[in-house]
């Protein structure tokens, strides 16, 4: 009778046993390890402010099942290559700029046009509230949890200023995107094309005369150091970020999980609270800044004549959306009136 008594402990034991190792290998299982890739240092606001602290939050209200590894100053993937790095699947996610990819968004660049917004929180607005109608299309091939834009930019020198419209002549400018491009192109200066992260040499070297960003960005790439005149104009938005996200991936997490990513990026707040962030730290930036090196607001009546010699640049934009096949001139017309809207029209 003991015999068989101890016999039904043991298997009762190993039952147990079997059950325990079982729920460890669920557990296990849905641990969910991603890996995020971006450009800028660690130094930046959108890595210290809003990446990292985002991260954090998934984390928590995953209970600690996604955790997210974030690779900076593109140590995992290529600079211009993170919307790449995302589709492919070599990052799960990363942020990076959408004109790298010339020619594959092209709606999302309107706010990119000149003299549309100044404030990133605006700009990020205007995205999501453009996203459904027109810009989700442009997305088939990956998953976006959020766009925005910098602060609208100005004009960055290194041995003269730039203050009136003739001033920009014979000038080389760094550019980001091909939009740019034809910004400064219609204003007199030169573009030439690099990521963020070669500026500094190029100015060092005198490969460039200046180039076209917000204050924000002026610290962590430590571009004050190599520039003393800014052209404070709010001229454009520059360029678009996005937060892309392998699709494959996104579409084989648990609904939960997609569901608090969902959440954590909402176009309804979190879009313009990315935006928020960029503008705060455009503030103390230009603090920065203007210790150092001179800062020149542009007189409103130069501003009028800036205005004019880009105004063919919507219009040019507008037109070549057109011959895609694609809505341009109502895209435009549509982000007006919310910039207009957003008390953002210049």
């Amino acid at each position: 009778m003991q015999r068989i008594f101890r016999r039904s402990i043991g298997f009762v034991l190993v039952g147990l046993l079997i059950l325990i190792a079982g729920g460890a290998r669920d557990a296990m299982a849905q641990e969910i390890k991603l890996k995020l890739s971006h450009f800028a240092p660690t130094a930046h606001n959108h890595h210290a402010n809003v990446i990292v602290p985002w991260t954090e939050e998934v984390k928590k209200r995953t209970n600690g099942r996604v955790q997210i590894t974030v690779f900076p100053g593109a140590s995992l993937c290529k600079v211009t290559q993170q919307y790449d790095c995302a589709k492919s699947g070599i990052a799960d996610l990363a942020w990076g700029v959408t004109g790298w990819t010339p020619g594959r968004f092209p709606m999302t660049s309107v706010v990119e046009l000149p003299f549309l917004v100044r404030s990133a929180a605006v700009s990020a607005q205007v995205l999501a509230d453009l996203w459904d109608q027109y810009l989700k299309q442009e997305y088939d091939d990956v998953h976006v949890l959020y766009l925005h834009t910098p602060p609208a930019v100005h004009i960055n020198m290194q041995t003269r200023p730039v203050r009136v419209l003739d001033d920009f002549k014979g000038l080389k400018i760094r550019t980001p995107t091909a939009l740019m491009s034809s910004l400064l192109e219609a204003l007199g200066a030169t573009p030439v094309g690099m990521p963020a992260t070669e500026i500094y040499q190029n100015m060092s070297t005198k490969v460039i005369d200046g180039f076209t960003m917000p204050f924000e960005a002026l610290p962590p790439f430590r571009l004050h150091e190599v520039t003393r005149y800014h052209t404070e104009v709010w001229i454009s938005g520059s360029a678009v970020f996005a937060m892309f996200m392998n699709k494959a991936k996104y579409d084989a997490l648990p609904a939960d999980v997609r569901q608090v990513l969902d959440e954590t990026t909402s176009r309804q707040s979190y879009w313009r609270q990315v935006g928020a962030s960029w503008d705060k730290a455009e503030v103390g930036a230009r603090q920065v800044v203007g210790a150092k090196n001179e800062i020149y607001t542009l007189p409103t009546e130069e501003r009028r004549r800036w205005r004019e010699a880009a105004q063919g640049v919507a219009d040019q934009w507008a037109t070549e959306l057109e011959a895609k096949g694609l809505p341009g001139k109502a895209l435009l017309q549509d982000a007006r009136v919310l910039a207009a809207k957003y008390g953002e029209a210049d």
